[in-house]
């Protein structure tokens, strides 16, 4: 998840709302956003139901004067606040991205290869500026031997690797770091989400077959 750092929420920028919901547990009482904001009265419950109007929070079903962190908050408290990029740069990033794409398929020494691109979300609206692009994004193993062949390409690394799990999908998180490039503008997600989501999308590179 990724947020513009002069976005807000009912007035207070959302960086501060991710430092209020990290120092929350489960739950908070309405008190503490007063104590935390430094505000009272209509304002504190302006907060109040701005927070959970965005999703960022929820009511308490047997407390009525807590309130509960949802999972979207729980995003929030982790996620990166960028400046927005203009079109123009969401289009050179897009060019790139494409181009990462080509290369890494023409890579045969790379475990895997990508099949299917989708873009979804700002990009394909008329927004002027944008947080980042989302990509739906098909990796498939190029051989049956792809798990072989990751164990190796992990003991070739020289990379700490944590765990077993790590060894065997070494290949496939590659490709997908070679695709992000270090990027904190582009936000992968798996081929299937959009569908899932019912979103549109436009079609960068198609998984279907050719007639």
């Amino acid at each position: 998840m990724q947020v513009g750092k002069k976005e807000t929420v009912a007035g207070v920028r959302l960086i501060k709302v991710r430092d209020f919901l990290k120092l929350q547990e489960e739950s908070f009482r309405a008190e503490a956003i007063g104590e935390f904001f430094k505000v009272s009265g209509n304002r504190r419950q302006e907060i109040e139901q701005a927070l959970l109007s965005a999703g960022y929070s929820s009511q308490h079903k047997s407390d009525k004067t807590r309130y509960l962190v949802t999972p979207l908050g729980r995003q929030l408290c982790n996620a990166k606040f960028v400046s927005r990029i203009s079109r123009e740069q969401a289009e050179t990033l897009v060019r790139s991205f494409q181009a990462r794409v080509a290369n890494i398929n023409e890579r045969d020494e790379l475990t895997h290869r990508v099949t299917g691109v989708r873009v979804f979300g700002s990009y394909i609206t008329d927004r002027a500026d944008l947080g980042d692009i989302d990509f739906a994004v098909a990796i498939e193993p190029r051989r049956d031997t792809h798990v072989e062949e990751s164990i190796k390409r992990a003991e070739q690394s020289g990379k700490t690797i944590r765990n077993f799990l790590e060894r065997i999908t070494f290949g496939q998180t590659e490709v997908r770091k070679l695709l992000k490039d270090g990027s904190p503008y582009l936000s992968l997600h798996d081929f299937d989400e959009v569908d899932k989501l019912g979103t549109p999308y436009k079609v960068l590179l198609s998984n279907e077959p050719a007639d």
